[in-house]
């Protein structure tokens, strides 16, 4: 009887030690996870910092982006001076530039009409409904997740497709990447990154976790 409880209780000390020990969620798991609080969310403003390269030109620019899932976004670059006050609002699908000073043109990223401005809301679209090619943990201690998205009928590096990654714990985005034919067009950090939910309740990132 004693080496029957003796062995009970080294089996339970064993399976506790592998629970223990376990990595947790997939980045998979996290990712759908991760879909589920953006869908939820009313809104999401932050400072957004872009690169944009177009062959050997490259623009740099700040914009304060409130993203709203109903009403109105507005993307206000704030930097550098020469640009500062040109603004972008986007309802229901169409972009309207309003100017303040000079206009500015950067073109077009793709041939699917994606822009530096609708790269932003671009980037939500993908976030909720996106095709998720790749999930994985990055950093020296893993605490971003990354996700890659891209059209499923197309074959890797074609296309366009977007690298995302964001804070493991609190799920705020952090940085984008969109690539056209395997080449970056597009670099985005985002900072100050604050959330307004579906109950109007408004929290900064770590409500997203």
């Amino acid at each position: 009887m004693r080496k029957l409880t003796a062995c009970v209780l080294m089996m339970t000390l064993l399976l506790s030690g592998c629970r223990a020990g376990s990595t947790g969620e997939t980045p998979e798991e996290a990712a759908l996870a991760l879909r589920e609080e953006y869908q939820a969310l009313a809104g999401w403003s932050a400072t957004v910092d872009v690169s944009v390269c177009y062959s050997d030109t490259v623009y740099d620019f700040t914009l304060d982006a409130e993203w709203q899932r109903k009403g109105e976004t507005v993307l206000t670059v704030t930097a550098p001076d020469l640009l500062a006050g040109i603004t972008a609002r986007v309802a229901e699908g169409e972009t309207v530039l309003e100017y303040d000073g000079a206009g500015l043109s950067l073109g077009l990223l793709d041939d699917t009409g994606l822009t530096p401005v609708s790269a932003v809301t671009a980037i939500m679209g993908q976030i909720e409904k996106g095709y998720m090619a790749k999930c994985a943990w990055s950093g020296e201690e893993e605490q971003y997740l990354q996700i890659s998205f891209q059209d499923p009928k197309l074959e890797a590096n074609a296309g366009t497709q977007f690298l995302l990654a964001f804070d493991r714990s609190s799920h705020a985005l952090l940085s984008a990447e969109v690539s056209v034919e395997g080449v970056t067009v597009l670099t985005a950090k985002l900072t100050n990154f604050t959330t307004e939910m579906e109950t109007n309740d408004t929290g900064n990132s770590a409500d997203l976790g």
